[in-house]
């Protein structure tokens, strides 16, 4: 296998030295090729075809690839690394060392260029511009060139976008020091979470094997009542089939228990800057009910039906450029949160946009805040991270009235949202009702 991506590897080099992949221009590199082509995802392409011309200049790494010694992902992480002067310790780490290891060890070690390019990529201002004397070439010879330190200042960076879902997508690129900080606070902020979760990770994974037990035993039993013959993905004995499935499912489980962990993590870090950090004006519409501007579309003919008490059969009401957002999610942020109202007609031409106005006052939050103080759900002591709750939502004509409001944490309006309880007026007092009991 090792020999045969060493002969792919060689192939790759040779048509990319060739430029055969640009098939009239149609092609923007030959990694571009390889997707289109070989079926695999671009990072991998790019990987390959790098991987392909660092072996041309490094002949041991070359030789100890193409006779098996060492795998493409040994040499793809030594890669990175190795120069003419270093291959010969950095074959002797890869045989020494798992892929994993090794991938730890090289990153301790400064990126080497593409043969070709050491030199052509570094930025110097032009002569005389850094000191704004176009004739002093002796000040400009004196410029430093950029460091390793320098360069990686410069390429940090951090973009996010929404998928199909709405799911927002974050990438982080920082510097060694910044990137450790981020990623300490984010291991304090999820050990109390990821303590807190434990018991219904375990548990989750616990009725994921019952399960598989339990297909296990219907299987034999149809094979039993059939008596028909065992194919060849049902070969495996019972025992290694629940073994295999318990290691998947476990790391499985875990994986996904520590991402959505880091996740929660990462809003509760930005929530409390939100709740304890600098007054700045631009994070005043991050606060309390500014969080979160709902803005509804609604058309002239649903409204003039409504006045009329003709039965609406329009209902082209909906929030805007958020069609992925479920009922339940647009009812809990249009809770405690600002309302605009845009008005259209049949051709979905905007006719008039509303004032903003607050769904809840200040004056009756403040009171709702004196009443309250903390989250309501029984035992749940929350007092920064929280919303008002309309008992009766205000779309459902519920007044926003201090007696038809409740004060609930972000994680019990989630989870009252979800129908995981309910809360009802019972005289003057609210009532929290379980799911059986409503």
């Amino acid at each position: 296998m090792n020999a045969a991506n060493h002969h792919l590897l060689r192939m790759i080099a040779e048509f990319d030295r060739r430029g055969d992949w640009r098939e009239q221009g149609t092609m923007r590199s030959c990694a571009h090729w390889l997707v289109a082509h070989c079926g695999i995802t671009l990072g991998a392409a790019r990987e390959k075809v790098r991987v392909a011309r660092q072996l041309e200049a490094l002949s041991e790494i070359n030789e100890a690839f193409s006779e098996g010694g060492i795998s493409y992902s040994k040499v793809r992480a030594i890669t990175r690394v190795a120069t003419p002067e270093n291959e010969g310790f950095m074959v002797h780490l890869a045989q020494q060392n798992s892929a994993g290891h090794l991938e730890k060890l090289v990153s301790r070690y400064e990126p080497v260029a593409e043969p070709g390019l050491a030199g052509l990529l570094e930025w110097e201002p032009e002569e005389g511009a850094a000191a704004g004397h176009a004739g002093d070439a002796a000040e400009s010879d004196a410029t430093p060139s950029l460091d390793a330190e320098a360069i990686r200042e410069l390429a940090r960076e951090l973009y996010w976008f929404q998928d199909e879902d709405g799911m927002w997508i974050i990438h982080a690129k920082l510097p060694p020091e910044q990137g450790q900080l981020v990623m300490k606070a984010l291991q304090a902020v999820a050990r109390p979470l990821e303590e807190e979760r434990k018991e219904e990770w375990q548990a989750k994974q616990k009725a994921r094997m019952q399960a598989v037990a339990r297909k296990i035993l219907q299987r034999n039993e149809a094979k039993a009542g059939t008596n028909s013959e065992i194919s060849v993905s049902e070969a495996l004995p019972d025992h290694l089939a629940y073994a295999r499935a318990e290691e998947k499912i476990s790391a499985e489980t875990f994986s996904q228990h520590m991402n959505q962990v880091r996740a929660d993590a990462l809003v509760t870090m930005v929530e409390h800057f939100l709740a304890t950090g600098p007054d700045y004006k631009g994070l005043q519409g991050l606060k309390g009910a500014e969080r979160c501007q709902v803005v509804m579309h609604v058309d002239i003919n649903t409204l003039r039906e409504q006045r009329s008490g003709v039965c609406c059969s329009h209902g082209r009401a909906h929030f805007e450029d958020k069609p992925w957002l479920s009922p339940a999610t647009a009812r809990r942020l249009s809770c405690d949160a600002s309302l605009v109202t845009v008005l259209e007609d049949d051709a979905g031409k905007v006719l008039n946009v509303g004032r903003k106005s607050r769904i809840v006052p200040g004056p009756i939050r403040r009171a709702l805040r004196e009443r309250d103080g903390v989250c309501q759900y029984p035992g749940c002591q929350e007092s920064e991270y929280v919303d008002a709750h309309h008992i009766q939502h205000w779309a459902e004509g519920g007044e926003t009235r201090l007696d038809n409001l409740v004060t609930l944490c972000r994680f019990h309006h989630r989870q009252l949202h979800r129908g995981c309880f309910d809360i009802r007026l019972n005289g003057v007092s609210a009532e929290i009702l379980a799911p059986e009991d409503f």
